[in-house]
């Protein structure tokens, strides 16, 4: 059997990197290891508005759950920054009708997907990729690698799966929990969720989703300590674990006849641990290159090395901001943490944060964290709460 691209994994970026092929005439093959494209469900599911326009999908009711136009950050001691806008920002979705939506867009494009087919090895001659090998052997010219985080394929081709930033990440539907209907909570503390945070969004009239990830801990535990803390309730639906990538992309996301896309490449937030939107991109990216490389019939490294290039020309210094600001938030002491927040409220920055934010980018965050770093009253917060010397510090690793 042979196609021209085939796609291991049917999450987003596998489906949109298939959709953008499939469009343009290419024959393609998903290969998706569950039984349903979907599940299971491991994401908060808050998309904005301008990276759903990006990854090229259309608001649809069928997987529209809550408009969000604002959210508060609570620190370890429970003190509130409240942002509110007057526009929605953003969306909760379904991730499970979403990405079914992803998956019919890419089969009404033309592109074959097949459920419950795991791919166990690549096909390799002569150390190029030139197929896959699951319950049958598919030859194809290009392989688009979207496995996830495990990376197992990725390391036979001696390309590195993401190794720093992997925590236990958990979600699980709470019924009976009540939140503003247009509003998200996000909650800090190391004793919580280390490296993170946990998080609650609306999810219905009477349904809230709660998660958490974290580096350090039992997360379902902490997860019901969360919501008993925070809703008063013992029970929750079965949850979902799934590992949340904060580390930033890996080195090298091109090989011989080969791309990476997604979770496997760390095509992910190190701020949320988002991946849809930005690996969306990086999909739309690779498909691109495919297809010029199918249009050459050159399918070496030296080719397709322009696949890393282009995403890290549009997405590079993004990625780089949001993992600096990780990488200080996880330096960051809950005590430090709270006076930090104390000192914004008292200061009265929270309207200042607000326009930020209100005029800033929920996936390209670089703008609003340079902004926001260089107010003259954030900075005096952080001056008297991390010290001279280590907002000096801090300042270098922004070139602020």
């Amino acid at each position: 059997m042979r196609t021209e691209v085939a796609v291991v994994g049917g999450g987003p970026a596998g489906l949109i990197t298939a959709r953008e092929l499939a469009a343009k005439g290419i024959r393609v093959k998903v290969f998706e290891e569950h039984p349903k494209i979907g599940t299971p469900n491991h994401c908060a599911g808050v998309l904005s508005i301008e990276g759903l326009n990006r990854i090229g999908v259309e608001p649809n009711i069928d997987f529209l759950r809550q408009e969000i136009k604002g959210g508060t950050a609570f620190a370890p001691n429970g003190t509130g920054i409240r942002i509110m806008g007057r526009k929605t920002r953003a969306y909760i979705v379904d991730r499970v009708v979403f990405d079914k939506h992803l998956a019919d867009a890419a089969r009404d494009a033309g592109a074959e997907i097949e459920t419950k087919h795991r791919i166990r090895d690549f096909i390799i001659t002569n150390g190029k990729v030139v197929g896959v090998r699951g319950d049958l052997e598919i030859e194809a010219s290009i392989v688009i690698d979207a496995e996830g985080v495990s990376g197992a394929l990725a390391k036979k081709v001696r390309l590195h799966k993401p190794e720093s930033g992997i925590l236990a990440g958990i979600n699980a539907n709470v019924p009976g929990a009540h939140l503003e209907s247009d509003m998200v909570e996000v909650w800090l503390g190391k004793k919580l969720a280390e490296g993170m945070f946990a998080w609650a969004v609306p999810n219905g009239e009477d349904e809230i989703r709660c998660g958490l990830a974290t580096s350090k801990g039992d997360a379902l535990e902490l997860l019901r300590s969360f919501i008993k803390a925070r809703f008063g309730l013992s029970k929750c639906e079965e949850p979902t674990r799934w590992p949340v990538l904060t580390g930033g992309p890996i080195d090298k996301t091109h090989g011989e006849g080969i791309l990476l896309v997604g979770d496997v490449a760390g095509h992910t937030k190190p701020t949320t641990g988002g991946g849809v939107i930005l690996g969306g991109m990086c999909a739309i990216i690779a498909a691109e290159t495919a297809i010029q490389a199918l249009e050459e019939g050159d399918y070496s490294a030296s080719f397709l090395r322009r696949y890393d290039k282009r995403w890290r020309e549009a997405l590079g210094g993004e990625f780089s901001s949001m993992l600096r600001m990780r990488r200080f938030l996880n330096s960051i002491p809950d005590p430090r943490m709270n006076k930090i927040f104390a000192s914004v409220k008292s200061a009265g920055l929270e309207p200042i944060l607000e326009k930020f934010i209100a005029e800033g980018d929920m996936d390209l965050q670089s703008e609003f964290l340079r902004k926001a770093l260089t107010h003259p009253g954030m900075l005096r917060v952080l001056t008297g709460t991390v010290g001279h010397l280590a907002l000096e510090e801090f300042k270098s690793r922004f070139n602020l």
